[in-house]
């Protein structure tokens, strides 16, 4: 297992996808908080300093989460888009380590991303209140635990974004069929049975960064329906690879 980690991570080294998906999580999760900023500074009826104020502003701060689920896709499909799974499975004929070693790559990563993503936002917001004429409120807890949601929210979607690239194979179908879930399916559930809606994958990472809009899940209970999540696609995918050849 350390061998298959050891090569894990020296390909997120030494791929420069990795690094422009990175890029590009910054990228859009300071435009995100400036956004937010923007939108809310003059506004009459919600204080900066106040808890929404916060939670309002920081929330965002996963913006760039797509991001970090392509990446734990790119991690497990692409060794079938490149051709090298064949060799992967030959080095390490039990392939349930194989996907367990990219399930965790794909977490590890993402808590690089969140954690540089948090300090990204935390950043811009520091900035932007103090050109505003507030000072952020550093001792807030609300901030804190925002912040703590935004690396788990990453981590538990790289995670996810592994499993399912190990069960789908196709790098394409796997990132269109998330952008699909994410963006239309999600959507069209949670307004028509926001119940159900609340349990689904996208609106339970909103409840680990305490979006102030809608009636969430508690942030630990958003954790676990995550990890559940990249658990059970990760065990259907062991179970299904011993049925298929690489």
């Amino acid at each position: 297992m350390n061998a298959l980690l050891a090569a894990e991570f020296l390909k997120l080294r030494t791929t420069r996808t990795v690094w422009a998906l990175l890029a590009a999580t910054l990228a859009v999760t300071a435009l995100a908080v400036a956004g937010v900023m923007a939108a809310v500074a003059d506004s009459t009826v919600l204080s900066l300093e106040s808890e929404r104020g916060i939670r309002t502003v920081l929330h965002v701060s996963v913006s760039g989460g797509i991001f970090v689920l392509v990446l734990g896709v790119i991690i497990s499909a692409g060794e079938y888009r490149q051709g090298t799974a064949t060799d992967t499975f030959l080095t390490t004929p039990r392939r349930w380590l194989v996907i367990v070693a990219k399930l965790i790559a794909g977490a590890t990563a993402g808590v690089l991303f969140g954690a540089l993503s948090a300090g990204v936002a935390m950043g811009v917001a520091i900035a932007l209140y103090a050109l505003q004429g507030y000072a952020f409120p550093l001792g807030s807890s609300e901030a804190w635990s925002i912040l703590a949601g935004t690396v788990l929210y990453a981590a538990l979607f790289g995670a996810l974004g592994a499993a399912t690239g190990s069960l789908v194979r196709n790098q394409v179908a796997a990132i269109v069929g998330w952008l699909a879930w994410l963006f239309v399916v999600e959507t069209i559930v949670l307004g028509f049975a926001p119940e159900v809606g609340r349990w689904l994958p996208a609106t339970a990472g909103r409840a680990l960064v305490r979006d102030p809009s809608g009636d969430l899940l508690s942030q630990p209970l958003a954790a676990v329906v995550l990890a559940i999540y990249a658990i059970v696609i990760m065990t259907t995918a062991v179970v299904v690879e011993r049925r298929r050849d690489a």
